[in-house]
């Protein structure tokens, strides 16, 4: 199939396109590409790109917080242009999820950033979790400046039934 998608662990040889579709999306935060590496190596596990005919289309990055090993934190999910209103981010996530099994999922997303929130809201319904969903605050405009947005807590979970049942 030409347009067929697959998903992998993300590599450091990644990093310089993954920092390409967050600067391409105009609406992420752009981080350094040594960033990129450096998540790519270090949590390779919990970070993953899609390709199509061997061009990187997305990727998630997330990583287990270090006090909560039970937890999978979504730091930033990007689809190329060409991608978008496909569904892509959300399979990404799902695939993600089902392969590290965690029994919550959090991202921080700011209050105006809707699609996020929705994208987050439809995993939490996929994963029949729509009712263990919640939304806090997290960072305020103090913590972050006035060049970043405040941003809730997004939490689903416990997953931890759904991964306990032979599927």
């Amino acid at each position: 199939m030409d347009n067929q998608i697959i998903f992998r662990p993300a590599t450091s040889e990644d990093a310089i396109k993954m920092r390409t579709v967050a600067r391409e999306t105009e609406v992420l935060s752009v981080n350094s590409t040594y960033f990129y590496a450096l998540m790519s190596r270090h949590f390779q596990q919990t970070c993953l790109v899609a390709e199509s005919q061997g061009r990187l289309c997305g990727y998630v990055i997330g990583y287990h917080p270090p006090e909560q090993p039970d937890t999978l934190f979504i730091w930033q999910i990007g689809v190329a242009c060409q991608h978008q209103k496909k569904g892509l981010g959300k399979k990404m996530l799902a695939h993600l999820i089902k392969s590290t099994k965690p029994d919550y999922v959090e991202a921080t997303i700011a209050p105006a950033n809707h699609p996020s929130i929705n994208l987050f809201k439809s995993i939490a319904r996929q994963f029949g979790a729509q009712h263990n969903f919640s939304k806090n605050p997290f960072f305020d405009d103090e913590d972050l400046g006035a060049d970043e947005q405040a941003e809730h807590q997004m939490r689903i979970g416990s997953l931890v039934s759904k991964f306990n049942k032979k599927t």
